[in-house]
């Protein structure tokens, strides 16, 4: 799932960080308290991306903290226990996605298209049929231009829950996208279209190098786009709990999602339990993260870990995890 484009997608996000201060000048974090309709209020603190941003370490930390407490681990073992159970039947699912798509005249192919380039480098793809489109519904842009919709209407409505929503979101594809390149980087799972043994063959721990020239022989777990999708739908539900249309309308898309994901070989069926509880760990992260900064006296402490903008000898910009000394 990971490209170039995805990188350059990120660094659109994060471009701007090159140009922050280096120390957010000291003052009150007034809050603003939404009350919903079971009487229950939601606090935030004034609007600040970078501050936001900047508390995507911290936040991921929070989501490793709480995925392996104690009460969570019959959660873990569910999800362990339904990756065993999907690994089985891989390759009849597979099939049966294919055969669905092909009678529901869905394409098995990826038949996005560049709509944008810079410097002879796809930046934006997009649908051009039904099956291209449902794969698009994972893709970064969607967070991305949720992301602008936020932040428009709390900048044009002076809603801070509104603003801070669309930074959870631009953090949260940060941290998403972190997690999931580390645990695709460890699994080396093959996806189905570049399988070469039944279920796909799974090579840890390939190299760098290796990696990034043969993506679909070691990318398949977990699924970024699901993690993604996930995620995004955990951010707002989180933000808006009286919005009745927002999780019926995400578990449809990402069921939506999750078919044409395995009928166009991109994914096995057991990729997904484990991308969605990445997805929604990270999203349950962030957002508590954001309503309870609101209680702080001042701006968070610097971290000594921050998300940054990097270029690689190949010249593909992307996010770097950088620590401080």
């Amino acid at each position: 799932e990971a490209c170039p484009r995805m990188k350059i997608k990120t660094a659109l996000l994060l471009l701007p960080l090159l140009f922050r201060p280096a120390f957010l000048p000291a003052q009150e974090l007034a809050a603003r308290t939404y009350t919903n309709k079971d009487g229950s209020t939601l606090a935030y603190p004034k609007p600040g991306l970078w501050r936001t941003i900047g508390s995507g370490p911290s936040d991921w930390g929070l989501f490793v903290k709480e995925s392996f407490k104690k009460e969570n681990l019959p959660w873990l073992g569910a999800i362990g226990a339904s990756t065993v159970l999907l690994i089985h039947y891989d390759e009849k699912l597979y099939s049966a996605a294919k055969k669905a798509g092909r009678k529901l005249n869905i394409s098995a192919k990826d038949n996005t298209k560049t709509y944008l380039k810079v410097g002879g480098v796809s930046v934006f793809r997009g649908p051009s049929d039904l099956g291209s489109a449902m794969y698009f519904l994972g893709d970064g842009w969607i967070n991305i231009g949720l992301f602008g919709y936020f932040e428009t209407y709390g900048w044009l409505k002076d809603d801070w829950r509104a603003a801070q929503t669309g930074h959870q979101l631009a953090e949260g594809l940060l941290v998403t996208g972190f997690t999931t390149q580390v645990i695709k980087r460890i699994t080396g799972r093959e996806t189905p279209r570049a399988a070469s043994a039944k279920r796909g063959v799974w090579r840890m721990f390939p190299s760098f190098k290796e990696y990034q020239a043969h993506r679909s022989r070691y990318d398949a777990v977990p699924s970024g786009h699901m993690a993604t999708g996930m995620m995004t739908m955990t951010v707002i539900a989180e933000n808006y709990p009286d919005n009745k249309y927002v999780k019926p309308v995400g578990y449809a898309l990402l069921t939506a999602l999750g078919f044409q994901m395995v009928n166009n070989g991109v994914h096995w069926a057991s990729d997904y339990p484990l991308g969605l509880a990445v997805g929604y760990g990270v999203g349950k992260a962030i957002a508590a993260g954001g309503k309870t900064a609101a209680k702080r006296s001042g701006p968070a402490a610097p971290s000594a870990l921050n998300f940054a903008p990097y270029l690689s000898p190949e010249g593909a910009v992307g996010a770097s995890l950088a620590y401080k000394f």
